[in-house]
């Protein structure tokens, strides 16, 4: 009997394979055909999954985020404390390039958003990924204003949106060699520091 092909192996197997390029050479010069090498299979056998690098590109990045949420998901449930705070040191130490793995990671997320700014399709990828993690946060930093441990007047979506921007900015300026990785996790845990810090100032 003809063996049967596991399509979600294959899936897996091809974006693994983008993944490893990518982060080898760069997202914008890997092609269908080398990511077909890469991966063991013809570019015919490829292009029954992705017709075009786009749709390669799109499914990859779904791929990714699948697997950090996932892994949040776990890190979130293993937690002593399952506050607010906790969950967002948790998720700004997990998003900034502290491990080779991080690393690679943010390099092909540079790589994808240079890519997205001139591709409709990608841009709105982005920003709906963007968009869910801004969501998450929100949810979080209302539930600790509400809880008083930031402060009644500052407005859970910007400080959501300032949270995010300070780890994009230090993850950028880590691979231009600014700083360390150990510096940016310093100076975003300040920035946590100072935020649930001002609720404690206020009640003085």
């Amino acid at each position: 009997m003809p063996k049967q092909v596991d399509h979600e192996e294959r899936r897996a197997a091809i974006v693994s394979a983008l993944w490893k390029l990518a982060g080898e050479r760069g997202l914008d010069r890997v092609s269908l055909r080398d990511t077909a090498r890469a991966a063991g299979m013809s570019l015919g056998q490829l292009q029954h999954y992705f017709a075009t690098r786009e749709d390669m590109l799109v499914s990859a990045m779904d791929f990714i985020s699948e697997r950090v949420t996932e892994r949040v998901t776990a890190r979130v449930a293993a937690l002593d404390e399952r506050t607010p705070e906790a969950i967002l040191r948790m998720c700004v130490a997990e998003m900034l390039p502290l491990d080779d793995r991080k690393r690679q990671g943010s390099r092909i997320n540079i790589s994808f958003y240079v890519e997205a700014l001139d591709n409709e399709r990608l841009l709105a990828h982005s920003r709906q990924g963007s968009t869910k993690l801004l969501d998450f946060f929100e949810h979080q930093l209302r539930e600790a204003r509400d809880r008083r441990e930031i402060p009644a007047d500052r407005d859970p979506r910007r400080e959501g949106m300032l949270i995010m921007s300070v780890v994009d900015g230090l993850t950028s300026y880590y691979h231009l060699g600014l700083h360390t990785a150990e510096e940016a996790l310093a100076m975003a845990t300040h920035h946590l520091d100072t935020l649930f810090g001002a609720a404690h100032e206020t009640k003085r």
